[in-house]
């Protein structure tokens, strides 16, 4: 599989063209009084650089599931159409089990989904947060059932032909393991688990997509509790907790990378601005 090197130019282009998007998001949130927080590598970005990461070509939100579904109803007829909401129920072929927005004639393809007939835009990423019981036995039951649904989705989604080594050697055996099990139904259970326990009785919350359980379970006023930081020269709603947030994923957050590790995570394979 062949990728398209991009360059600084570019990928500043990209990041510009990002925030056009979160533009539009935050005008429907302000709107609709919806919360969302800036999370992940672009909360690093926001404290570190008061932006992006220089060399990062995404931007990563979270929004509690209340909201998360509220901003996806709001969408069908608030958001500008030059924008395209990608879930699968508006993406056939979308399977990924968190929304994007996504700018219409463009194409930042990535090697993991370039077969699929989808909209393929430069794009942000919506995760959903859900509450989670603090019986920490229902916890590790419902954790560990969600991502045997959700390897299985993996496997059986994202192409086999972009990973490469043991990686590939891994996701040939899972997809065998899984092959009794339709991706329909694997996409399925896995959104059933992980709203199991969505409602506001429960003090703790998290993030299923992260790869880990223990990182991502927070107590859900790290997910409520909100203040304003600069980005890019706009103010957004990051945690007030944001130190606590960010060392349990990352450590010490602040200290740069060795500059050979200073790279974007995404294969493209095709690209247009």
């Amino acid at each position: 599989m062949k990728f398209v090197s991009i360059s600084n130019e570019d990928r500043r282009k990209v990041q510009l063209l990002e925030l056009e998007i979160f533009d539009e998001l935050c005008r429907i949130c302000e709107k609709y009084n919806i919360k969302y927080m800036v999370s992940y590598g672009s909360l690093i970005g926001a404290i570190r650089h008061n932006g992006y990461i220089p060399w990062d070509d995404d931007l990563d939100l979270c929004m509690m599931r209340e909201d998360y579904d509220k901003f996806k109803e709001v969408c069908k007829k608030e958001l500008d159409k030059r924008f395209f909401y990608q879930s699968h129920d508006t993406d056939e072929e979308y399977y990924y089990l968190f929304d994007k927005i996504r700018l219409n004639n463009t194409i930042f393809k990535e090697s993991f989904v370039s077969k699929y007939n989808i909209n393929h835009g430069v794009y942000i990423d919506i995760f959903p947060i859900d509450y989670i019981p603090e019986n920490k036995i229902k916890r590790f039951l419902q954790y560990y059932s969600f991502h045997f649904f959700r390897t299985g989705v993996m496997a059986k989604y994202l192409m086999l032909g972009a990973r490469s080594g043991k990686k590939k050697v891994i996701f040939s055996a899972l997809r065998v393991l899984y092959s009794a099990f339709s991706l329909d139904y694997l996409y399925r259970m896995s959104q059933k688990i992980a709203t199991m326990y969505d409602n506001t009785k429960h003090k703790k919350a998290a993030n299923f997509f992260s790869a880990s359980r223990k990182k991502d379970t927070f107590d859900s006023e790290v997910f409520l509790n909100l203040e304003k930081h600069l980005f890019e020269g706009r103010e957004v709603w990051i945690p007030s907790q944001y130190d606590y947030y960010l060392k349990r994923f990352y450590g010490d957050y602040m200290k740069l990378p060795p500059e050979e590790q200073r790279n974007t995570r995404h294969s493209v394979v095709e690209f247009k601005i």
